[in-house]
């Protein structure tokens, strides 16, 4: 019998990761990256890194998520995907913030931010920039967080009536305190 090639493998590991079976997707996701390493696919490793990072995360392994998500961002930033480096950066990002990192999570929420700039992604660098204003507002940073905010809006492709009047009244706010 033959052994499922590393994309088989990628399949099978989303299919356990949406029915929330945490643990088998894992061991699927790892074997992934050993087929994918076998197959020179560093793109695929990176992807699986990823996966493995998040999962870690969900499991509240915050060492083996950062160990994980490190080395997909790593990978993807020599490969020059800058997409996948952003949203492994912004995964990384999200641990830092929950885990009490904030400095760490500001970095990354920065270079994911960037990074999806450059790929012209303004959606994703809109949701980024609101994860890390939310971070900061937990921090009860509230100027920061509403600069944080108001970049999140500028940049999202798409207003709603609501959201342009938000994003009005922030920047008038902003200018009341200087920062604008």
């Amino acid at each position: 019998m033959m052994e499922p090639s590393a994309d088989q493998l990628k399949a099978q590991g989303m299919q356990l990761f949406q029915q929330k079976r945490y643990d088998q997707a894992l061991q699927v996701f790892e074997t992934a990256v050993t087929a994918y390493t076998h197959e020179h696919h560093d793109h695929g490793r990176a992807e699986m890194l990823n996966n493995i990072g998040v999962i870690q995360r969900l499991k509240g392994n915050p060492k083996a998520a950062i160990t994980a998500l490190t080395e997909a961002g790593e990978i993807f930033s020599q490969l020059g995907d800058t997409d996948n480096q952003a949203q492994t950066l912004g995964n990384l990002a999200d641990l830092y913030a929950v885990t009490g990192q904030q400095d760490d999570a500001a970095r990354c929420y920065g270079e994911a931010s960037a990074l999806f700039a450059q790929a012209n992604d303004r959606e994703k660098q809109s949701q980024v920039l609101r994860a890390y204003s939310l971070m900061r507002l937990r921090q009860g940073q509230w100027l920061e967080a509403m600069m944080r905010m108001e970049e999140s809006l500028s940049v999202k492709p798409r207003l709603g009536p609501l959201r342009w009047f938000y994003r009005g009244m922030l920047r008038f706010a902003l200018g009341l305190f200087g920062a604008r």
